[in-house]
């Protein structure tokens, strides 16, 4: 519930800076000694956005090999492409454009969630002679590392229509993820004999490297001089997938890959600035 109250608020700001605008623009028009404003990107400018809809981030089929069963076939799954949980609510990353020509400008766009959680041993249990706990035991922490990486670069073809606030674009874009999941159980337990059993002897991993293309078809609306809101689309878009996963030192990997085409089935929609 929140972030649709985040998203309407949002959305009303927006909506009130752009009507103030076209007060403004109305008041500049009927006065001939001012210019009129122009909406429409020039060479030069920069634009960035917060960009909204599915995670761009690629990272299904990140399952960790356990260190008491088989290792995982699970191949990587394009997460990022789904027939039905898209969300314009969830925000996704930024995207920045650079515009070389009038007409043309070269985007860059993505985000990075990185989380490391180090490990701590195990403390065993202090007791008296009698086995009354003293000191009580203390578990071991697992360590868990987590890498998320999607970066998208690419360009972006402008056009003009008669509403001088309405800019269609088409484009390409060439994404690049990464992904990671790391654990290592530092636990050592004894036996009544003894014996020690220990549970891992390194860390086990499973990485999931991906790259494709894209072709991207969209349109900004600017509200006001210099804030718009965009809307995109890929028609096509094509990824490659690999994973290898380590279920600790010294072993085999395993491998696995996955092609993904898909048609029509990525959106995202933007709130942006011009400087």
């Amino acid at each position: 519930m929140k972030k649709y109250i985040i998203l309407g608020v949002l959305l009303i700001v927006f909506t009130t800076v752009g009507m103030n605008a076209q007060n403004k623009d109305s008041k500049c028009k009927a006065d001939s000694s001012v210019v009129t404003v122009k909406y429409a990107p020039e060479k030069g400018d920069f634009t960035t956005a917060m960009v909204f809809g599915r995670g761009a981030y690629l990272n299904g089929g990140l399952v960790v090999p356990s260190s008491y069963s088989s290792v995982s076939g699970a191949a990587p799954y394009a997460n990022d492409v789904d027939a039905n949980s898209n969300s314009i609510t969830n925000m996704v990353g930024a995207e920045g454009r650079y515009y070389i020509k009038d007409n043309f400008a070269i985007t860059l766009n993505g985000g990075a969630i990185l989380r490391n959680t180090p490990y701590q041993l195990a403390i065993p249990a202090v007791t008296d002679g009698n086995g009354v706990l003293i000191i009580p035991a203390y578990n071991a922490v697992v360590a868990d590392e987590r890498v998320d990486v999607s970066v998208s670069i690419g360009g972006q073809w402008l056009f003009k229509t008669k509403n001088d606030r309405l800019f269609p674009y088409l484009g390409f874009a060439l994404p690049f993820d990464y992904a990671r999941r790391s654990q290592y159980d530092p636990t050592v337990t004894v036996d009544n004999q003894g014996n020690a059993n220990i549970v891992d002897l390194g860390a086990r991993h499973v990485d999931i490297t991906a790259f494709g293309i894209q072709a991207i078809a969209g349109v900004d609306y600017y509200i006001a001089k210099d804030v718009f809101f965009g809307f995109d689309i890929k028609p096509v878009s094509y990824s490659y997938a690999i994973s290898v996963k380590t279920p600790g030192p010294g072993l085999y990997n395993l491998e696995a890959d996955t092609n993904t085409v898909s048609f029509f089935a990525q959106f995202s929609f933007k709130l942006g600035f011009k400087f």
